[in-house]
């Protein structure tokens, strides 16, 4: 009995330090402090939003991976609803270094309550390429991703919904200068694949 007791509370231990390691690693897409960013930022503002088909998330973590001189991930955090559609689409704002960069895949993570039920998927086929300029704001656009997606359907797509965001981040974070913000109709997700695959 004793040796069960302590087999279920190790356990217990290495899933809550692997949960806790695995989302480290990642920032919150969108603070709920208000931002300091301004025009005399060393860093740009990296803003858009993710939208997902259902309300019931597939994975337990969405983390989106960002890359340039650092590479980082920012989380979307299912367990708690969107601020857009119906609690389907969660905003993000990011300081990132200036640089040409991508969002290149998405890691998911699965936990069904068992370390060997325990897995990242890692999406693949797809870039979504922008450039951070010192002190200025990019808007990177709506990516669709589709975490139910079978063979054949497409994972990601990238929209504009460049008046919808920027109004609801205005609201959310007010005290960032939102005038200067450019709208880059033209950006494109490029696959790479023919659909970016889960």
């Amino acid at each position: 009995m004793k040796n069960k007791l302590l087999k279920i509370i190790t356990l217990s231990i290495v899933l809550f330090l692997s949960l806790i390691f695995v989302q480290s690693c990642a920032v919150a897409s969108l603070p709920t402090t208000p931002m300091n960013f301004s025009k005399s930022s060393e860093k740009g503002l990296l803003v858009g939003s993710v939208t997902f088909p259902t309300n019931k998330p597939n994975f337990n973590g969405y983390f989106f991976r960002l890359t340039n001189n650092t590479s980082q991930e920012f989380q979307v955090n299912r367990s708690q609803n969107g601020q857009l559609d119906e609690g389907r689409t969660y905003l993000f704002a990011i300081e990132r270094p200036v640089g040409v960069s991508e969002i290149p895949s998405v890691r998911l993570f699965h936990n069904s309550g068992m370390i060997a039920g325990q897995y990242n998927v890692r999406t693949g086929g797809f870039l979504i390429p922008y450039e951070i300029k010192k002190g200025e704001i990019t808007y990177i656009g709506n990516i669709t991703f589709n975490d139910y997606a079978k063979n054949g359907d497409t994972v990601v797509k990238l929209n504009n919904k460049f008046e919808r965001d920027i109004e609801a981040l205005k609201k959310l974070q007010p005290s960032i200068d939102w005038s200067e913000i450019k709208n880059d109709q033209n950006r494109k997700i490029e696959y790479n694949d023919k659909k970016a695959r889960l």
